[in-house]
């Protein structure tokens, strides 16, 4: 009798997980109906009414921010020997942004509370788009002075600021579920008083218009033209980045040595530092910057750093000049270190490679030797660019 014997079955076959095509190639970029409120500059520092609720828009990729004061009869009773009126005070006309806070739908900051000019620095050296300076373009820049006589138009500016959410336009890292209309994200903002806004108390006040434009990609749709599945959501969805800025007091002639507080525990995307003094502002500051600079993360000598070699280095990522306040210039006093160059020299293009881990407990100082008279007062002020990696994600699992 011949025994039967059990063959035995392969198996079951496992389901491979299903490979979905990237966010960006369902979504488009979209528009909605933009915030406008007119005030008269005045003064005292007003409250913009009501504040921008962002309306929902499926992911909030940033917010456009335009300001435009126009004045028709600012020197109408001027006479001869008023000179200067419609003269910008150093950080105008940006710093007409008394007070910027930038909440998301939990009502958590997610930047501020800044002002204007502070925006115009991280618009500038943050590494978000193609051409960064805010001045580059004079239909979206532009002020009036007048120095010598009359002109009707004395006191008139223009300028458009970007508030980043999104990190990485090429994959949207960043980009922020925006779903809710009844936990929107909220932008308050207060308006400076005219005596901060310009160096003569005879520039006259007039209308002052403020339009914030969101910028945002609609819902993805769910497959491509061919029917394959598409991310229903930027990678690592909820990863949010945040700019810190902190002031440290330093005395002209004196070393320099700062444990940066608020630096350290996530991964660092860019530094920005300003030198400003109490008598000459950033002008000043531009002289008495550290030359050598030191950066040290723990026991590593991160840079040691002269002026005229950090400058070049501007140049190489920005395609900014010489140091200055004007349209294509690094400003006086600024000095930007990004993290986010890996993938092409302009920094915003990056593979998260290059960013600059640090965990909590960690010592990043800066170190150098204020120039300029003994003793003098002056500001180091430092902007700090990190990423909040979303629940359940890493920075390794976007780092290409």
């Amino acid at each position: 009798m011949t025994q039967a014997v059990a063959t035995q079955q392969p198996p079951a076959a496992q389901q491979q997980p299903v490979q979905l095509r990237p966010f960006k190639i369902g979504v488009q970029d979209i528009d909605d109906e933009p915030y406008d409120v007119t005030v008269t500059l005045g003064a005292s520092t007003q409250t913009l009414t009501p504040q921008y609720e962002i309306p929902s828009t499926g992911f909030l990729n940033g917010v456009y921010v335009l300001v435009q004061h126009t004045v028709t009869s600012s020197t109408a009773t001027a006479t001869s020997t008023s000179t200067g009126v419609g003269v910008l005070a150093e950080n105008g006309p940006y710093n007409v942004i008394d007070n910027l806070i930038f909440t998301d739908t939990n009502n958590s900051e997610i930047m501020g509370p800044i002002d204007g000019w502070d925006l115009y620095i991280i618009s500038k050296f943050g590494g978000y788009c193609f051409q960064d300076d805010p001045e580059a373009n004079t239909d979206l820049f532009a002020a009036t002075a007048n120095a010598t006589a009359s002109s009707s138009a004395a006191g008139s500016f223009t300028f458009m600021l970007r508030l980043p959410v999104e990190l990485v336009p090429r994959d949207a890292l960043g980009s922020l579920p925006n779903k809710s209309s009844s936990t929107p994200f909220k932008i308050k903002t207060t308006v400076a008083a005219i005596a901060t806004v310009f160096a003569n108390s005879a520039t006259v006040g007039a209308a002052l218009r403020f339009r914030m434009f969101p910028d945002s990609y609609w819902e993805p749709t769910a497959t491509d033209g061919s029917g394959n599945p598409i991310a229903s959501n930027p990678p690592a969805v909820n990863t949010t980045q945040y700019w810190n800025k902190t002031p440290y007091a330093q005395s002209g002639g004196a070393s320099m040595s700062e444990l940066l507080t608020n630096s350290t525990g996530f991964p660092v995307r860019g530094l920005i530092f300003v030198l400003s003094a109490a008598t000459g502002g950033r002008a000043t500051g531009e002289t008495s910057f550290p030359d050598n600079f030191k950066l040290q993360l723990q026991s590593n000598l991160l840079m040691d750093r002269p002026r005229i070699y950090w400058k070049r280095k501007i140049t190489e990522a920005y395609g900014y000049l010489g140091a200055g306040d004007n349209a294509g210039q690094k400003d006086n006093g600024v000095y930007a270190k990004p993290y986010c160059t890996d993938f092409y020299p302009k920094p915003g293009w990056e593979n998260r490679r290059q960013y600059l881990r640090t965990t909590d407990g960690m010592r990043l100082q800066m170190k150098g030797t204020i120039g300029g008279s003994a003793g003098a007062a002056h500001t180091m002020t430092v902007y700090t660019n990190f990423v909040g990696m979303g629940q359940g994600s890493s920075l390794a699992s976007v780092t290409t």
